[in-house]
Order: C-alpha cells, then structure tokens, then sequence
C-alpha cells in the first residue's frame, strides 16, 4: 500500500508588514493590505497546486501556524480576511478533491492562557477537516490518550505546539515524555506519520518522537524546507515571512509512503513575482550621507527598482548596515529618512513598496527573543559566516590558531548561550556537532 500525503506549514495568514511601508496602497481596496494579501494568495495557491496534483493526494497535513496572531508580541485575532481565506480556501479545497485536510496548533495563532482556539471554527465548518490543538493535546495528556487520527490504513499522530517553559513549570516533562512513548506509539503494521509543531533550538521538538518508528514526520516551525532526518522534513513557510528568508526556496512537500521503505520525498516550489531584498552594507560601503544615497539609487537601478509603479512586482528591501557604520550617525539617519519619503511617495519613479534599515554594531550584547524565528531576523542569521568575517577584520592573529576551529567554539558557544548555558563547553560538547 501507497499512500501520498501532502505536507504545508507555517503559513501565516494575516501577517501584515507595517515598517516602512507604502501607506496608499491596497491589494483590495479597504480589506487587505498589498503585503499581507501576499499571503494570503500564497495560501491559495498551495491548495490549489495540490488539487492539481497527479496522481493526486490522499491527505494534506499542515504542520502550525496556519495565522500569524495572536502571538506574544500581537495578542489580536487574525484579522478578518485572514480567517475567511482559511476557511474558504481549505472548505473550497475538500469539497473539490474530497481529500481530507489535519492541521496542528503552532505557536503563532495560539490564545496562551485561555482553552480555545481559532481552530475550532474551522472544525465545526469544514467536515473534511481536522484539528489537533493545544487544548487537545492538554485533554490527551490528561487523559492519558492518544491524540490521532486514523485515515483507512493510515495513522496520524499529532503534537501542536507545546512550551517548554510551561511543561518545565508545571513538572509534566516526565509525564508529557511518557505519553509520548505510550500513548504517541504507532502499530507495526499500520502506516503512520507524526504531525509536529517544534525545533531544536527552544526544545519544544522532543527526542523522543524519532523513536518511535513513525513512516513520516512532518515538521513545522521551522521556516526553511529542509530534511530534519531520514524521515523527518520540515515544510518551511510558504510566504517570505522574515527578510532573512529572502533567500529560502519556498513551497510545500509531497511524501509517497509505502511500509518498510523510506519516504520519498518530492519539493513543490513557487516563483515569486515580488522580489525580497536583505542586502548587507559595510562601513566602506556607507561612506558620506549623500554617497551612501547614490549607492543606493544607483543599485535599485541596477535591480530594476527604478521605474513605474507595479504592486505585483514592488519589491521588499531591508538594509542591513554592518560595523561602526556611519548611518548611525543624525545626518546619516536624516537623510536616509528624506530618501525613503521621496522613494515611497506616491507618483515617484521607485516600484518598492517597503524599504527599512537596521544598524548591526559590534561589541554590544544582544537581547533576548522568547522565539527562534525572532533570533534568527534580528539576532544573527548566520553565525558561522558572521563570525568568518570578524576573524577577517583582526590583525595579527597568531598563526597557531585555526580560524576553523576558533569558529566552531565561537558558533557552539553561541548555540549554548540559547540553550542557557546547558552545557559547559569542552572538547566532548564540541564533538557532538559531529566535525561541522
């Protein structure tokens, strides 16, 4: 027996752009604004490629996230176009295809301290559609019971989203890991594929479910499609949500699944009309306020940013301005401010419908973000890379030290700062990343 299951995530309906951003711009008209319709036309546009699909799909998972708020730093519901486009689009979809649709509670779309979830409503509107939601997995641990669904010969084991801290607080780890190896554990003979919201890096994806022996584990959370383990995949997010992912191929995934053998695993990508721009600039790179302004109107030339107005291809520009930059200084700052109102007025000759800066300094203590996802946009999108190019800038380093090694300690030392300080760092933690 074969079976093809479609796998999304972290979709993020009603995540609306605000910094520096066109402000006479709609993509309807007193509904949706340019940059947050972008998602929700990337949410269609998943569904729809999945309808079309040939040979078709048996089911579609969607691994959290589906909206964007509430979430710790916007306590509001969804906006309202956000909740009719889900239900709309995945109604529509199940009616069309008759595939049944299972989406998971993320962290993002999550009422924290109250027993309900924007999901119910679906649930109660759609027949073809089922939740797994925090509340869920609360009364399934309770209980002491399974939280899956079953589809003919398939088994859908699902884990939405879960705090760390909460189940630390609340002295539930050795239980929540018992109802993992107990309730969570699938029969031999029966496929089966675990749906969950979680990573590494704030320890919400727990171990134990690489135990298990489930066919399949389909990932969320994580923004970036890529193979967690063998048989194990995150998603990614299907819409450039963070400037940093401006680079990530974005799409969903199709696993064909058959007992005994690997999944195999086939990307879906999408071409993306509206460029998403995250360019570095170096302190040489600045120089003076008025010629850091013709570096810039010269390079949005050069990238074809220059010209008549088109809301489908206006593109999304973060500058990122690295060192002792000049730009932090009030004339700098003045005249980036005069240059993004002449650029984003109505009538000029730029097609950029966002333009923000940030200045990186060295040698000042980040703060801490409650989320992965706010680590990597505002904290540091590439450590190793970051780091190469520090030890590029010394001088006379002593020609005994590895510029390899000296990052690899400094790149652990950085993962275990997260983790909180876990670990000490010695010769056998550095060995556990495995040479990388």
């Amino acid at each position: 027996m074969v079976v093809r299951i479609a796998h999304t995530s972290d979709t993020h309906l009603g995540t609306r752009p605000r910094e520096g951003v066109r402000s006479d711009v709609w993509a309807v008209e007193m509904r949706t604004r340019l940059l947050e319709n972008d998602f929700y036309e990337r949410f269609a546009e998943v569904f729809d490629t999945i309808a079309s699909l040939d040979p078709p799909v048996d089911l579609v998972v969607h691994s959290g996230d589906l909206y964007d708020s509430p979430s710790d730093d916007n306590p509001s519901q969804p906006p309202v176009v956000a909740q009719e486009t889900a239900l709309s689009v995945l109604k529509g979809f199940t009616e069309k295809t008759g595939v049944p649709v299972l989406v998971i509670e993320g962290n993002h779309g999550l009422y924290r301290s109250l027993d309900v979830s924007l999901l119910d409503s679906l649930r109660m509107s759609i027949s073809r559609l089922n939740v797994a939601t925090h509340v869920d997995l609360k009364r399934a641990l309770n209980k002491h019971e399974p939280l899956k669904f079953s589809y003919g010969e398939l088994d859908v084991f699902c884990f939405p989203y879960m705090s760390a801290s909460i189940i630390e607080s609340s002295d539930l780890a050795a239980e929540f890991n018992d109802w993992i190896l107990t309730c969570q554990r699938p029969e031999s003979r029966r496929l089966s594929v675990a749906v969950v919201h979680g990573m590494d890096l704030d320890h919400t994806l727990h171990p134990s479910i690489f135990s298990m022996g489930y066919d399949y584990i389909a990932l969320g959370h994580d923004h970036r499609q890529h193979k967690h383990s063998e048989n194990a995949w995150y998603a990614g997010s299907t819409e450039r949500w963070r400037f940093d992912e401006s680079g990530h191929k974005k799409g969903f995934l199709v696993a064909e699944l058959a007992k005994g053998k690997p999944p195999a695993i086939s990307p879906h990508y999408f071409t993306f009309k509206r460029p998403v721009y995250n360019r570095r600039m170096t302190t040489d790179d600045v120089g003076t306020a008025d010629s850091l302004v013709e570096k810039l109107d010269a390079w949005f030339t050069e990238k074809g940013m220059k010209g008549a107005w088109d809301s489908t291809t206006a593109a999304r520009i973060r500058l990122v301005f690295r060192g002792s930059s000049n730009v932090g200084n009030l004339d700098a700052s003045d005249a980036m401010e005069s240059y993004r109102t002449k650029v984003m007025q109505p009538g000029s000759q730029y097609n950029i419908v966002q333009l923000v800066w940030t200045t990186q300094r060295p040698n000042i203590e980040p703060s801490q973000f409650a989320y992965p996802e706010m680590e990597s946009e505002y904290l540091i999108e590439n450590p190793e890379e970051d780091f190469r190019a520090y030890l590029d800038t010394l001088k006379g380093i002593d020609k005994q030290f590895d510029p390899g090694l000296l990052t690899k300690v400094a790149v652990r030392a950085l993962k275990m700062s997260v983790k909180r300080g876990e670990q000490k760092l010695t010769l056998e933690t550095l060995s556990e990343d495995g040479g990388k």
